[in-house]
């Protein structure tokens, strides 16, 4: 039976999977002098340097304070070059690493704050190959997720199930404009003694060449420096 800091662990390293930085980052007023760096044209799955996203939750005043994301660029991490994704909001922030190839984008791990770690071996397999989004695909797999808090206590090892299904496919307005998107429903299922501990779904939308149009915790897309095919950039 799982101890009740076990089960807490275990129940973070699950969440981890269905959520992303979603709270949101300094208003308007607070802004500082930002580089951005974004030169190229996106990809299928647009992984290049200086590329920004911003999020609100549904039904928030356009003027409230944002989630942003930004593409940091490749990094070295456990001996591989990697892409890092910043997302910042005041007093939080994670860096997600991810490599982009050509059966699609994997994540290896996450570091929050700069002190708790979440990591996944193998890595977890987020999207499929470029170009192979349609209503019904489904890819799969299974991680072991070591997430280490960074306070000296032993790292808790989870292994867990995905499933990532493709449900629907719909033009949606958002404030940073038209977009026609695929809606993805993602399930997470935590193993223990080769029996399902807990299961966890939510859904997220996305638009090839564009990136995350809404979150899996419901903020959507208000603007980005990234091209929107049929939208003026906000």
């Amino acid at each position: 039976m799982r101890t009740p800091k076990r089960a807490l662990l275990a129940g973070a390293a699950l969440l981890a999977l269905t959520t992303v930085a979603c709270a949101p980052s300094a208003g308007r007023s607070d802004q500082r002098v930002e580089v951005q760096q974004l030169s190229e044209p996106t990809t299928y799955y647009p992984y290049q340097t200086g590329a920004v996203w911003r999020y609100l939750p549904e039904g928030a005043r356009l003027s409230d304070p944002r989630a942003s994301v930004v593409v940091e660029g490749p990094t070295v991490v456990d001996g591989g070059v990697w892409i890092s994704f910043h997302e910042v909001r005041p007093g939080w922030e994670q860096r997600s690493y991810r490599q982009f190839r050509d059966d699609g984008v994997y994540l290896h791990s996450q570091v929050r704050l700069g002190i708790t770690t979440i990591r996944y071996d193998p890595p977890l397999r987020e999207f499929p190959e470029p170009g192979s989004l349609r209503v019904g695909s489904i890819w799969s797999g299974e991680t072991t997720i070591t997430l280490s808090l960074g306070d000296g206590s032993e790292p808790q090892v989870s292994d867990v199930e995905y499933v990532y299904t493709v449900v629907d496919r719909r033009t949606v307005q958002v404030p940073a404009g038209p977009l026609d998107v695929f809606v993805i429903d993602l399930t997470t299922r935590l193993i223990e003694d080769g029996e399902v501990a807990e299961e966890s779904s939510r859904q997220f939308w996305y638009a090839p060449y564009v990136g995350e149009v809404r979150l899996r915790t419901g903020h959507v897309l208000v603007d980005t420096n990234v091209p929107l095919p049929g939208a003026a950039q906000r």
